[in-house]
């Protein structure tokens, strides 16, 4: 294309002159330096150095033929054979006609005759020369956007390549604007209207982007991309949007939202790479809950690469045993001595590479992604074994409670599968202690209902988890049969904080009397809470003050010592 936006003719191109003579240099540079910088060479060898070692592009080589060391034509093989040199013109500066058409043959684009006496034509020759190789590059004007006339996403990624390779100063960002449910404005006011919103609003942002040294393209539909210079406050630049709408076109009914990808020097990733994230935090914005425009974090994309990593590496992870399953005691302070009552079965992760990982990450993971159905079978086959080990080992039965979430309630075989943990291990039902988890709960209660009673049915005892907590609370209570009451966890944290959160303890305390159920209180640390929930009436104390999770080898010397 002849004709470029403004940044593009903004930027002073390099020009390499190769040539063994002085004076020639020096008239070359006379007639080109006010437009272009120009470096230089002695012969084609020196001509090699300079293009690898330049720290700007070169736009154009003016090369001389006969040189001593190496000459023009053996320069013109070699670097045609390079892929990072091979489209840059080449002029060849001659007096010999013969050396015109095997110059031309190898690859050079035009030639300029010596002796140089006619400055306006070498001018004209190296701005065609530049200007033809960079629409080459840029591929035709012809492809733009027809409604918009803005670059389609091809054409207006090769232009974001061109200006970041010779912008060396500037910060630039890649924006992604959207209006927000646009497919609602077209129903109400026709698609002639809608297609008039879209050349508006994009006569507004090429505007900005003519005022910010960038560029504007249309990627689909309603989303724009923009390159330009970094902003300050972009939510500053949404309402001068909105504000040129409404005075320049009387629109002021359009919802726009905007992803933010703020460029860094020295990155690696693809341009390509640059949009979608920009896109895909503009997609993330909720108009209305938040800002309207959302920066890229790079921290947000490793921990999503994380987690992607995590759950492709489940699998294995269990078949090679980088998950062990940790018991935390429950004690049993009714009686004037605390002796071990039972235990919760708990997970951890110690992965090959990434070390240990909490469960705080990975299990929301997983359970959001359904995944979590393969760990916790895994945990609920270990903690029934390790029922059976006790007793074979201590002569003692000590219960194990393990959670299930929502994905475990909504699998049509967890009935089965707890039916064959007991079959194969031997134990009693009750021995294997159910924990429906604050994240099994949901408005679909049918379901849960049905699979809690079938178990219960069975002798498995269940355990209302996190009690207080979100839909486990008192409705929970009046819609599922259960044998135990978990208190949650915050409420033990903060039950000193004030005289209303030991009131609440005190009144769940209530409930469970009530009922006729056990009550447990898990996160106790302190001697304090200990004392305040037994007064209450919580008979089975689970937390630090007594034990924390414990590896199996370590349960092993709990039990053998004796103290519970």
């Amino acid at each position: 294309m002849s004709k470029k936006t403004s940044i593009i003719n903004k930027i002073r191109r390099t020009i390499l002159i190769v040539d063994d003579e002085m004076i020639n240099q020096e008239i070359l540079k006379e007639i080109l330096s006010d437009k272009y910088d120009i470096v230089t060479a002695e012969n084609g060898e020196d001509g090699l150095k300079v293009l690898k070692t330049s720290l700007t592009p070169i736009s154009l080589i003016l090369l001389d033929i006969n040189m001593p060391i190496m000459g023009g034509l053996e320069f013109i093989s070699i670097i045609k054979e390079e892929e990072q040199f091979r489209r840059i013109p080449i002029i060849v500066c001659t007096s010999q006609k013969e050396s015109e058409i095997e110059s031309l043959e190898l690859g050079a684009v035009d030639f300029i005759k010596k002796p140089y006496d006619m400055p306006e034509i070498i001018l004209a020759r190296t701005n065609r020369a530049i200007e033809l190789s960079e629409d080459q590059l840029i591929i035709q004007a012809t492809e733009r956007d027809a409604l918009t006339g803005t670059y389609n996403k091809h054409i207006f990624m090769e232009y974001v390549h061109v200006i970041d390779e010779y912008n060396s100063s500037s910060q630039y960002d890649m924006l992604v604007l959207n209006i927000d449910k646009f497919h609602i404005y077209n129903e109400i006011f026709g698609k002639d209207k809608g297609d008039k919103a879209l050349v508006s609003l994009t006569e507004i942002l090429m505007k900005f982007a003519r005022l910010n040294d960038g560029i504007v393209g249309r990627l689909h539909d309603d989303y724009f991309v923009l390159y330009v210079k970094r902003q300050s406050n972009y939510g500053r630049f949404l309402e001068w949007i909105d504000k040129q709408l409404e005075f320049h076109y009387s629109i002021t009914n359009l919802l726009l939202r905007m992803g933010v990808y703020q460029i860094t020097a020295g990155e690696d990733e693809t341009v390509d790479d640059r949009i979608g994230r920009a896109e895909q935090e503009c997609k993330d914005v909720v108009v209305g809950r938040e800002s309207a425009f959302r920066i890229y974090d790079v921290k947000k994309h490793e921990q999503e690469l994380l987690m992607v990593q995590l759950t492709n590496d489940l699998e294995n992870a269990i078949q090679e045993g980088q998950f062990e399953v940790y018991y935390q005691p429950k004690i049993n302070v009714s009686d004037c001595k605390p002796r071990l009552s039972s235990a919760e079965a708990l997970i951890r992760w110690n992965h090959p590479k990434l070390g240990f990982i909490s469960p705080g990450l990975f299990i929301p993971l997983f359970e959001s992604n359904g995944s979590i159905r393969l760990l916790d079978e895994f945990v609920w086959r270990k903690a029934a074994n390790q029922v059976r080990l006790w007793k074979e080992k201590y002569n003692r039965t000590i219960p194990v409670s393990v959670n299930v979430s929502r994905a475990d309630i909504f699998d049509k075989k967890i009935v089965e599968t707890f039916d064959s943990i007991i079959s194969e291990t031997g134990i009693n039902q009750e021995n294997l202690q159910i924990e429906i988890t604050e994240s099994a709960y949901n408005n679909e209660t049918d379901q849960m209902i049905q699979v809690i009673d079938q178990l219960r049915s069975r002798g498995f005892k269940i355990l209302i988890d996190d009690f207080g907590k979100g839909y486990s609370s008192l409705y929970s209570l009046a819609s599922f049969s259960f044998d135990v009451l978990k208190l949650d966890i915050q409420f033990v944290r903060e039950m000193f904080k004030g005289e209303k959160n030991r009131k609440i303890v005190d009144i769940i305390a209530e409930i469970g009397e009530a009922l006729n159920v056990p009550l447990v209180a898990e996160g106790v640390e302190t001697a304090e809470q200990l004392e305040a929930l037994k007064q209450s009436g919580y008979n089975i104390i689970q937390g630090f003050y007594f034990s924390k999770p414990l590896c199996e080898r370590d349960f092993d010397s709990f039990i053998e010592k004796g103290d519970y």
